[in-house]
């Protein structure tokens, strides 16, 4: 990753503490934004940041999660619509689904454990991009190449990381999880990083690679990028990044885009307010 990027990991629920960070980002950054669907009263704010953060410029990435369905169906309604609002704001999104997560752990786990688990899952796939161009091997993927990837194909992405010491079980067990898109295997594109220690023979990455190709036969290989962990045994570090993939829900026939949204109205008339203050401003200063 050129050292003048900086990917950036913003919580909808910290916004408010973070947003100082906004003034910090450059053109060529990356910005991820967290948010959990389901209430209609954070829409306004949930589509304020994003519009703030889409004037920066930088590549606007989505991390949405679909709420619990026990939570009911007007929470879900609300839900779909938070998210091809963000789907349209955003460059592209990454979404998980709640159920899916529940699924993944123990039913007695506190409901304190359980949302620190949420989090982790979503803070893997920040942390599966930033390891994908900060890991560099005989073959690397740099920023550019993810950024030309995402905006070329509008649409969900898949970004997931499997670490194992084997692969004799069937692929698709270590790639799978509940609250993982279904679909994966049906994207457009991939761009895929591999990390191997120095006791992985040829033969065991010439079938890893192999079953990796088969299983997204459906998507072409855009860029691959190898790389040696310095780490002790026979293990393998595999990074997907996948576009092209079906968004998990339809569209409602009642979806307005946010340009048509009174608040998106007015937070356009406050951004040109702004921009008109810091022109005088800044002509003040020359003159003077």
């Amino acid at each position: 990753m050129g050292k003048n990027v900086q990917i950036w990991n913003i919580k909808h629920a910290d916004y408010e503490n973070q947003c100082h960070l906004v003034n910090e980002m450059e053109r060529d950054d990356i910005c991820f934004y967290r948010f959990i669907g389901g209430n209609s009263s954070e829409t306004e704010d949930f589509i304020h940041h994003l519009d703030e953060l889409k004037e920066k410029k930088c590549l606007l990435l989505g991390i949405f999660r679909f709420p619990f369905r026990f939570e009911g169906k007007k929470r879900m309604q609300t839900a779909i619509h938070q998210y091809y609002w963000m789907k349209e704001i955003c460059d592209s999104v990454i979404f998980f689904h709640g159920d899916g997560m529940l699924e993944s752990i123990d039913t007695t786990t506190s409901f304190v454990n359980a949302n620190e688990i949420f989090e982790s899952y979503e803070n893997k796939a920040v942390k599966s991009l930033e390891d994908m161009l900060c890991e560099t091997g005989v073959m690397n993927i740099d920023a550019q190449d993810v950024k030309t990837f995402i905006k070329g194909i509008k649409g969900p992405l898949f970004l997931h990381t499997i670490d194992g010491d084997s692969f004799d079980e069937p692929l698709k067990y270590l790639i799978s999880a509940p609250y993982l898109p279904d679909n994966y295997t049906d994207g457009k594109q991939m761009i895929m990083n591999i990390g191997y220690t120095k006791e992985v023979h040829m033969e065991a990455f010439k079938n890893i690679n192999l079953r990796l190709n088969d299983m997204f036969h459906k998507a072409d290989l855009v860029k691959l990028g190898t790389y040696l962990m310095n780490e002790p045994g026979n293990r393998f570090r595999i990074t997907m990044l996948v576009n092209g993939i079906d968004d998990p829900f339809p569209q409602p026939e009642n979806f307005k885009s946010t340009h048509s949204s009174p608040f998106w109205i007015k937070r356009k008339w406050e951004l040109m307010l702004k921009k008109g203050k810091n022109i005088k401003l800044f002509s003040s200063s020359k003159n003077a």
